[in-house]
């Protein structure tokens, strides 16, 4: 670290800097110097992370408890012979983890576009001499040369400046070019307005500068970021939260389940080493094994749903974590807004000179519109597309009033001046352009400015700036009048036309929205105003500074009112996102610039902007907008929403249908019936009915209204106790169905058991199979037509109805099933058991208005 990076170099004087760096301000550092200071300070660059190898993203799929469970299931059933159960659930873990593999197979990359940013090479002095180096070998102590087009390569102070303009959008979220100038400024100085230095990774936009370099590589505010990036860790998302807590609760439930049967068989005298191996085949039986596989399909068929909406998600899980997002921290420039400075008012000081301001806005004007790409200052170019709409031939312009000489832009007066022959044109800050005029155009010409008119002016140029605008003001005249006041022009980076709609679906969803910018709070607060993040419920507004004095229980209290926080640094919106998932809050985090890496990585979502965003805020993301419109976020929490039910869906399917099956197993035991469902039935039941059937739940669209819901709260679990007692009440429903048609069977064929544990297959798989359709919140007698919302589903129970009756005249599925061809009045009697738990529970949705 260099000496001066502890001492605030913005503020400390030139010359004292010069000395504790051992640098002339003429001659700079000598050779023997620069390479002194390289091997103190090591080269200009970011250190190397070792890249995550591909087998460390494989090994991440075995690691969740559900994995565990249905891996200790499987040895289980290996112990106990049953070699098809044990392969069919080592299969599914198998295909689950190649699933999330390819899915989330990416490298870690931030670290690597952070250095794409830097210059390759630099002109610095050495030795009195000009020299171009490689950007690494740039030192601190080192006098950079600066042009317009030029990205700089380190940190350094200005000693010179001559009109200089830099784009620092993507490290301090200043939407405009920054003015530089040489001015010492105070210590406490915020980094967006430390205007006396240049900052690696920023660009100059015009003007030309000489700098000494106080700080490289990772002591470079670019390179804190990096350092910020490498500390900051990945949380669980809402959905492994979740599915980790319902894995706890199915091992306490799985576990009850074997001691039970184990315990009552015991009792019952069926014998030790039979009911210790019938209470460890139930207790598999209960354990949804398709349910991983089943998860993470429903996110990658999300994830190609999102894909064609243009939202690309980088990591799986964040997909469903949308949809409980309860905060989205947004940026400014480039995310809400358009990133395009553009005229939105022109005042001229009355209608009949309109044409004289845009033609003065012209004239003094460096800027080009060129076919293959406009030139110049960003706030520049604004103009001349504004008088180019407004019907202008911008080239008739310049060759009617041919330039003779120029005043560039000072940073000190304001202004900028050109001489057109015998006439002349000023343009800068309101104050300053009417300080120097002392006449004003009117409909009949030119005559003195009034005292009342400077005030009336300078108020409007006020009210202009209110509006989050960036006032500039023109003045237009001949050596014989002298300059007179021609009128106003005010410039903004507009919001993108959808971001207000998208904003209001954020209220109505119960999402806040909180604009985290590091732009002036003026222009912050007028943005937020105008698309609707600034509203009663939030009225506050914060800047950096006062964030800093603030600690993490003042910050989590004072931020539940506030709506825009303006001027901050990186580690103030890591700091941000940090307060709000302190207070238990889901926070999604936008961004496009540098300064928002840190942020992006640290919130529950981060999502980039696919268009403008930087490479390094891309590799920080999890979900990037290719078409960098907010209204994608809000489709992406439908989506997420949407998800998350369907997994809601899947579970609550899985679990009652495997519930039922341990009820029915349980039945018998209890009363001393015949083996009612046998250990390979089981299994294909579970094949057949947790393969298409629940797949085709990923497809089932939001149910009506999802958007109109707060977030669900991050603690609530996939199952609530509602879910809980549906899943008791639904599997002792389809238990009975199946218990109905066996003991039917039973009664009327008392010689045949065979037949009865046939039948009662039958009607288990079909009762599965229906019931598919009763995990919707709605009953079907209300929503008839809810039914046909879901063709894939449709057609995945009728072939699996289609594949269950076609196996009963396949020879060994008739040996492996004990199963046989059935007659039609027996298919009617299984049709009318396996129909009666989804009567009876669409009955039961019906009486309570679902």
């Amino acid at each position: 670290m260099s000496p001066a990076t502890d001492d605030h170099p913005h503020s400390v004087p030139v010359e004292d800097l010069l000395r504790s760096l051992s640098s002339d301000p003429e001659r700079g550092l000598s050779q023997e110097q620069a390479q002194a200071a390289l091997k103190r300070y090591g080269p200009n660059a970011f250190a190397k992370i070792k890249p995550r190898p591909w087998w460390s993203f494989l090994l991440s799929q075995f690691k969740s408890p559900m994995v565990g469970l249905l891996a200790l299931a499987a040895v289980v059933s290996l112990t106990t012979g049953e070699i098809l159960d044990a392969s069919a659930i080592f299969i599914v873990i198998l295909l689950n983890a190649l699933i999330g593999f390819f899915t989330e197979f990416r490298a870690e990359k931030a670290m690597e576009a952070l250095r794409s940013m830097t210059s390759p090479n630099a002109r610095v002095v050495r030795n009195g001499s000009v020299a171009v180096v490689s950007a690494e070998k740039v030192v601190p102590g080192d006098l950079l040369l600066l042009e317009a087009g030029d990205i700089v390569p380190a940190d350094a102070r200005l000693l010179e400046s001559r009109n200089l303009a830099l784009d620092e959008a993507s490290l301090t979220g200043e939407s405009m070019p920054v003015e530089k100038n040489v001015c010492c400024l105070p210590a406490e100085t915020p980094l967006a307005e430390r205007l006396n230095c240049v900052f690696s990774g920023t660009a100059v936009v015009r003007g030309n500068a000489k700098a000494l370099v106080f700080a490289t590589g990772t002591d470079s505010e670019l390179g804190r970021i990096s350092m910020l990036l490498e500390s900051v860790k990945k949380h669980s998302t809402p959905l492994e939260e979740r599915l980790e807590q319902f894995s706890r609760f199915l091992i306490v439930l799985v576990g009850s389940i074997a001691f039970l049967v184990f315990a009552l068989g015991v009792f019952q005298g069926r014998g030790l080493f039979k009911m210790f191996e019938t209470g460890i085949a139930l207790a598999v039986a209960a354990v949804p094994e398709g349910l991983p596989f089943v998860a993470t399909m429903t996110l990658a068929i999300g994830v190609h749903r999102m894909a064609k909406q243009k939202a690309l998600v980088r990591n799986l899980s964040s997909v469903e974590t949308l949809g409980s997002t309860t905060v989205i921290c947004t940026d400014k420039t480039g995310t809400l807004t358009l990133n395009d400075m553009t005229v939105r008012l022109v005042l001229p000081v009355c209608d009949e000179q309109g044409r004289t301001l845009l033609q003065t806005a012209v004239l003094c004007n460096n800027a080009k519109l060129e076919q293959s790409g406009d030139i110049g200052d960003p706030m520049e170019i604004a103009l001349l597309r504004a008088a180019r709409e407004k019907g202008m031939n911008l080239e008739e312009v310049k060759m009617r009033f041919p330039r003779t000489g120029e005043n560039p832009f000072d940073s000190r007066t304001m202004t900028m001046e050109t001489f057109h022959g015998v006439w002349k044109a000023l343009k800068g800050a309101p104050e300053k352009v009417l300080s120097q005029t002392n006449h004003i155009w009117t409909e009949e010409g030119i005559r003195p400015m009034e005292e009342q008119d400077r005030k009336h002016w300078l108020e409007r140029a006020e009210e202009i700036s209110g509006q989050g605008m960036r006032s500039l003001a023109f003045a237009w005249g001949n050596e014989k009048e002298g300059l007179a006041f021609v009128g106003l022009i005010g410039i903004i980076d507009p919001p993108r036309p959808e971001v207000k709609d998208a904003v209001s679906a954020c209220h109505e969803a119960g999402i806040r929205v909180v604009m985290v910018t590091g732009d002036h709070l003026a222009t912050a607060r007028s943005i937020a105003k105008e698309v609707g993040i600034l509203c009663p419920l939030h009225p506050d507004s914060l800047e950096g500074k006062e964030l800093e004095l603030l600690d993490e229980k003042s910050l989590s209290s004072k931020i539940a009112a506030v709506s825009v926080i303006a001027r901050v640094a990186p580690e103030h919106k890591l700091k941000i996102v940090q307060a709000f998932q302190a207070a238990g809050e889901t926070v999604a985090m936008t961004g496009d610039g540098v300064n928002d890496a840190v942020a992006l990585k640290q919130a529950d979502v981060g999502i980039a902007m696919g268009i403008q965003g930087t490479e390094v805020s891309k590799e920080s993301s999890d979900l990037i907008l290719q078409d960098d419109r907010f209204s994608t976020i809000v489709n992406a929490i439908d989506e997420g929403r949407r998800i998350f039910g369907n997994i809601r869906k899947s579970v609550l399917f899985l679990l009652c249908c495997n519930l039922s099956e341990v009820f029915t197993v349980l039945f018998a035991v209890l009363s001393r019936l015949p083996a009612i469902l046998l250990p390979l039935q089981i299994l294909w039941i579970n094949l057949i009915t947790d393969v298409l059937p629940a797949l085709s739940l990923a497809l089932d669209p939001a149910e009506p209204g999802t958007m109109r819901h707060p977030p669900m709260p991050r603690s609530e679990r996939i199952l609530t106790p509602r879910h809980l007692r549906l899943i008791l009440f639904y599997g002792t429903l389809m238990s009975l169905g199946v218990l109905f048609v066996s003991l039917a069977v039973l009664r009327t064929s008392p010689e045949s058991p065979e037949k009865a544990v046939a039948m009662g297959f039958h009607a288990m798989v079909l009762s599965q199979l229906f019931f598919v359709f009763n995990v919707r919140n709605h009953s079907l007698f209300r929503k008839p037509g809810q039914i046909f919302s879901n063709p894939t589903l449709i057609l995945s129970v009728l072939v699996s109805i289609g594949v269950q009756v076609f196996i009963t005249h396949i020879a060994i599925f008739q040996k492996v099933l004990s199963i046989h061809p059935l007659q039609l009045p027996e298919w009617g009697l299984i049709l009318a058991g396996a129909l009666l738990p989804t009567a009876l529970a669409q009955i039961h949705k019906f009486a309570l208005g679902r």
